[in-house]
């Protein structure tokens, strides 16, 4: 499994094996979500969910990085390849669902090296664009990607019925 990092942060492609670390990291993250008003209910048991929704395809069509300090994961990056339509080209196209650095570990760069790591993993696959979803309000979020090269899209409403 590929390894980078600088200082005492490691970041690492992860297995199976990492699901646990990263669905707990997971949680912190759905739970950020939800202060910005996620409009899904809770889901009991979600992050086993979460990790058991790409853990048969995890290093074939979808990708998890952890980043560790100390030997303790602080953040994690969930990637996936997907196909864009027909009626677009049948392009394949990566896809970052899941971005996140414990507060504590945030400042360093942890955020800026998972991405890289994911983009680095794209560039090898030749995917035609990759793409990300930000949650409402989550303005800072918002200009991390901006920061990264990424330029809005598409603008995605929904209504609650």
């Amino acid at each position: 499994m590929g390894v980078s990092g600088s200082g005492s942060v490691r970041i690492r492609l992860a297995g199976v094996e990492d699901l646990p670390a990263a669905a707990t990291l997971w949680q912190q993250l759905d739970a950020y979500h939800r202060t910005l008003g996620l409009a899904f209910p809770i889901v009991e048991d979600a992050p086993q969910k979460w990790a058991d929704s790409f853990q048969r395809t995890l290093g074939r069509f979808s990708f998890l990085w952890l980043a560790e300090q100390g030997g303790q994961p602080v953040g994690f990056l969930m990637a996936r390849l997907k196909q864009s339509p027909a009626y677009l080209g049948a392009k394949q196209i990566g896809e970052i669902s899941d971005l996140y650095v414990d507060p504590a570990a945030r400042g360093g760069g942890v955020a800026a090296e998972l991405v890289q790591a994911a983009m680095q993993k794209f560039a090898e696959l030749n995917v035609h664009s990759v793409e990300v979803q930000i949650q409402a309000g989550n303005d800072r979020g918002l200009d991390f990607w901006h920061k990264h090269g990424f330029a809005t899209d598409l603008t995605l409403v929904r209504k609650v019925l």
